[in-house]
């Protein structure tokens, strides 16, 4: 006996994809006017914040 797709696949898990760009400086010229687009599926404000935090990073 075959059995359904849903009994066959896993469901996915509900998720909010989202883009966002970032504009902030990093003290050397190769990255000089660039801006970070990154997508994530959490809160975009926290997951910005959390870039902030790293080495070299001023807004």
């Amino acid at each position: 006996m075959s059995k359904s797709i849903e009994e066959v696949l896993t469901p996915k898990p509900e998720a909010r994809p989202r883009i966002y760009a970032s504009a902030y400086a990093i003290a050397d010229a190769a990255h000089h006017g660039q801006l970070k687009v990154g997508q994530t599926t959490r809160d975009v404000k926290r997951r910005v914040a959390e870039q902030l935090k790293t080495a070299a990073i001023r807004d």
